[in-house]
């Protein structure tokens, strides 16, 4: 299935074409994240391209994508409505199938982690960090030694570690943050911060967290979770209708906070 999958998320988002689990294009993004209302589509057009030239599809370009994927936040509002918007009018435009994809389960999923809970962290601005719980349901089975991750030969699914959401999310103050994950980890669980390799103020939290915590740091665009997750949903049935798209902002934004009647 070819998959469309973009993050307009924030500056560091882009545009991917995907033959199921392979690349066959990206695109990165060059500007600000309040600029994709213009690059996002040069950079769809540019994607579709580079897939053609070097794997012959998509043919008709946008009318032969099997599903599109879209990150629908946290992070910039006017990049999450950007893209919110293209997916639904593209998925509405070529009746295509859509999936949205939480940049949080994203950031998860990009990450190699082995442990309990996964913990990944955006900054959000104004001193503050959109902070995610994630639960590990599928266990990584042990050798014979009892150390993880030295099993022969090739790991299958069932052996992979599984992360869900435990809450929906939260936004947090610097000094907030270590207190939080205190209360909330079980004692004892193995947990691992996960954050972006551009963000620096997610980076420094390390100095203020336990150095019980362990540290995955992923970089580039998240468009190839992006595409993964929405295929996952796609396969498992998850249905969502273009029209019920929705932004995962966790903190109000402003115009709506001020808005009055």
């Amino acid at each position: 299935m070819l998959i469309l999958a973009f993050d307009t998320t924030s500056e560091v988002g882009g545009v991917g074409i995907f033959q199921d689990g392979e690349c066959l294009a990206r695109v990165a993004n060059e500007g600000p994240a309040n600029r994709y209302s213009v690059s996002l589509f040069s950079m769809a057009d540019q994607a579709i391209e580079e897939a053609k030239a070097l794997h012959g599809v998509p043919k008709r370009g946008l009318a032969d994508m099997g599903l599109i994927a879209v990150a629908t936040g946290p992070g910039s509002f006017t990049g999450i409505r950007v893209g919110l918007a293209a997916a639904q009018g593209w998925a509405k435009a070529f009746d295509l199938p859509v999936r949205g994809v939480s940049v949080l389960e994203a950031l998860v999923a990009a990450a190699h982690i082995r442990g309990d809970w996964a913990v990944p962290i955006l900054d959000a601005r104004r001193g503050e960090f959109f902070v995610g719980l994630f639960r590990c349901v599928v266990r990584v089975p042990q050798a014979r030694d009892g150390c993880p991750g030295r099993l022969q030969g090739p790991p299958r699914q069932e052996d992979q570690p599984f992360y869900v959401p435990a809450d929906e999310g939260w936004v947090l103050k610097t000094a907030e943050v270590g207190t939080f994950l205190t209360a909330r980890l079980p004692d004892g669980v193995g947990a691992t911060c996960v954050v972006r390799g551009h963000d620096r103020a997610a980076l420094a939290l390390r100095e203020n967290l336990s150095s019980s915590f362990q540290w995955e740091v992923v970089p580039g665009t998240l468009v190839e979770s992006v595409a993964r997750l929405g295929l996952r949903d796609y396969q498992t049935g998850k249905p969502q209708a273009a029209g019920d798209l929705d932004a995962y902002y966790i903190r109000r934004p402003d115009a709506e906070l001020n808005w009055k009647e």
